[in-house]
């Protein structure tokens, strides 16, 4: 699959090494595309542009930029209509979790902000620094990464780039059930805790038809720190 990453920093950046690493073509895109010399000089045949490239290269798009530049980014993403984008970010401002609109999630506010894009929400609950460590194999076991998405092909194009970066890919329904994967870390969600695939299967069976059962196995079945 050719991956555009909008965002090279830390969760962009080590989603699109991994993936190059697992034979995907892969697009730095940046601003600043010349700055990103490291970045290709660890990801096999990745190669750099400008957000906009990024966009138009990739089959589909993982979005990792800081919240409070979201707006920015996507007035320089170009066309977006039909166009697979796995949304990575967190609502983090300079003064932390930021209140969002009209009692909406974060990955709801950014489909408000790229209509007709077909988005999907996933490497967000876990550090990069965890990330890298999964897929270069310093864990010893199978760990679940949760995804939400609407539009079901979104959901596939995101289970298979989670399944590139060595995790095991975990639906947990769409938006109304997404909520429980972003931040901040609380008691009830998944987000910032770890997994094992099965329990991550039963707190997804669980969403889809009570999501307080889901929330009290979310702090059950986490893997201790």
């Amino acid at each position: 699959m050719r991956v555009g990453i909008v965002g090279s920093g830390r969760i962009g950046g080590n989603a699109g090494t991994q993936l190059a690493r697992a034979g995907h073509e892969v697009m730095f895109g940046s601003r600043h595309p010349d700055s990103l010399e490291e970045l290709t000089s660890a990801a096999p045949g990745a190669v750099t542009g400008r957000p906009e490239e990024a966009v138009a290269f990739g089959d589909a798009v993982i979005f990792a930029v800081p919240w409070s530049v979201v707006d920015e980014a996507v007035a320089q993403l170009g066309p977006l209509e039909g166009k697979v984008i796995v949304d990575t970010t967190n609502q983090y401002g300079a003064g932390g979790i930021e209140a969002l609109p009209d009692g909406l999630t974060a990955v709801e506010v950014n489909a408000r902000r790229m209509p007709g894009a077909r988005l999907a929400k996933a490497f967000n609950t876990l550090t990069s620094g965890y990330q890298r460590d999964v897929a270069e194999g310093r864990v010893d076991f199978d760990v679940a990464m949760f995804l939400a998405g609407e539009d079901d092909r979104a959901a596939e194009v995101a289970s298979e780039l989670v399944a590139a970066c060595g995790f095991v890919p975990v639906r947990i329904g769409g938006w109304e059930q997404v909520g429980i994967m972003e931040a901040p870390r609380r008691d009830g969600a998944v987000y910032g805790e770890s997994y094992r695939p099965d329990d991550a299967r039963r707190i997804a069976a669980a969403a889809a038809e009570d999501l307080d059962e889901a929330s009290r196995l979310a702090t059950a079945l986490k893997l201790e720190a």
